[in-house]
Formats: structure tokens, sequence, C-alpha cells
């Protein structure tokens, strides 16, 4: 039987889309160091040289400079995603079938789209790529198909990162299934879309109001933006609600 205390457990799911939206997570700022030349460092002529008298020092050779733990260059975005754990398979990912459910494997389905090769040029598209994302813990992909208009999109693009390989992939739950329906435009815009769908988690062990083998059923009416540059489409927000009795009406993310 699923409780009150686990299903609000589950709004940092913003369910496969609005993960990050939990705003709860800890920031990561960049401090950079300046070391500022003190005025007794500055060269002045000695009280002797100036009236021509002591003699004149050999300058000292330039020693070699460092900027460990000075003004050391900011991580890059790569650098930092490299490190963190993925749920890949180990052996052929390519030959696997897709974490998405659609019976393909996965060099057919959302590969092309997580390498790059394509975009997701329909709203079934970015939601299907956007749940193997979710469930491969492709932290990468995740951002690059959040708009820039989303409550979840973040400027620092590192702290962003941290804040979701922390506590934004689920890395408690077991993605079971994606059930996905029709995709529905918008009427007042032809660059917009709605699409309903449901995803089913199961808890990976016992802790936090879960109990190890419970699946959780989560639903969202997820809202999409298409670029009219080249007609990809990326997720914008959602609607996220839970599939247990007595909080099927209650909007977990309002």
């Amino acid at each position: 039987m699923f409780n009150r205390e686990h299903s609000f457990l589950l709004i940092a799911y913003a369910c496969i889309f609005i993960c990050s939206s939990v705003d709860t997570a800890v920031g990561f700022a960049v401090k950079q160091l300046s070391i500022a030349t003190s005025p007794a460092l500055r060269r002045h002529p000695t009280s002797l040289a100036a009236k021509g008298g002591g003699k004149k020092k050999k300058p000292k050779r330039a020693t070699a400079q460092t900027t460990k733990g000075f003004g050391a260059p900011p991580p890059k975005l790569d650098d930092v995603l490299a490190a963190f754990q993925t749920r890949i398979p180990e052996a052929d990912a390519d030959a696997a079938p897709c974490p998405c459910g659609s019976g393909k494997v996965y060099a057919e389905c959302c590969g092309p789209l997580h390498n790059g090769d394509r975009l997701c040029s329909t709203m079934t598209d970015v939601l299907r790529s956007r749940y193997s994302a979710f469930s491969w813990r492709n932290v990468k992909y995740v951002m690059s198909t959040t708009h820039p208009s989303c409550r979840d999109y973040r400027e620092d693009s590192i702290a962003w990162a941290k804040d979701l390989n922390k506590g934004g992939m689920f890395d408690s739950f077991d993605f079971i299934k994606l059930e996905a329906g029709d995709e529905e435009m918008s009427e007042e815009n032809e660059n917009e879309g709605f699409v309903e769908f449901k995803v089913t988690l199961r808890a990976k062990e016992d802790g936090n109001g879960s109990v190890a083998g419970m699946e959780t059923v989560i639903s969202e009416r997820s809202r999409f933006l298409r670029d009219p540059a080249d007609g990809s489409w990326s997720y914008a927000s959602g609607d996220v609600r839970s599939g247990v009795a007595g909080l099927e009406d209650t909007k977990l993310n309002a």
C-alpha cells in the first residue's frame, strides 16, 4: 500500500522531465581568486641608488609560475560529466533493447538522439529519449533537451549537472515502464504541444518511505516547444500527478 509520505518523496521526480525542478538541491559556486600586487612590492629606487651610491644588484631570473591554487581555470562541463556514473550497459549498448520500451534496439531508437546524430523531430522523440536518458543516467542529454524557458533550466551548466547527478537521476528506483499518449498540438501556438504519459518506477530498497519492490505510477501532462529555426522539440514544463489513492488529482509540482 502506498502512503502519502512515499508519494511526496517522489515529487523530486518532477517526473522524468521535471526532476531537477525540486529546488532543494545544493548549488555549487565557482570561486576565482585574484592576487593584488602589494604597493610594498612595487619596484622603487632605494635611497642609495637615488643618490648614486651603493652597488646595483643583478636582476633575479624570473622563476617559473604556477596557477595551482591561484586562478586555476574552472572545470569544463564535459570533464565534470565524464566523472559521473552511468547505467549504460557495459556490453554492446547499441544492440540492447532501448530503455523507452519501443521494441527497437538502442542504436535504432534513442541512441542517435543521445549521440546528436539527429534532432527530436516530434514531441514523442523528446519524451522517449529523455525517459531513456534518465533510465541510463545520461545527465548531459537531460540538460540539452530542456528548453531555456523551463524552470529547471540553469545558466550555470556545471552546477546544474552536479545537482542532477547528486539527487535528480532517481538512483533509488528502477525504470519499469513508459506509457506515452497521443501528441496534442496547441490551438494558440503552432510551435507548442502537449503529451500525457505515465511512468512506472520500482523502489530498489527499503528506506525514505519506500519498500523494496514497491511500484509507483506517476502521470504527467508535459508541454513541449519547437524551435522554428530547425524544427526540433524540447521539454518546457509539465503537471505531475501520482497514482496513489487519494492523490490522483493532486498536482505534485505545483
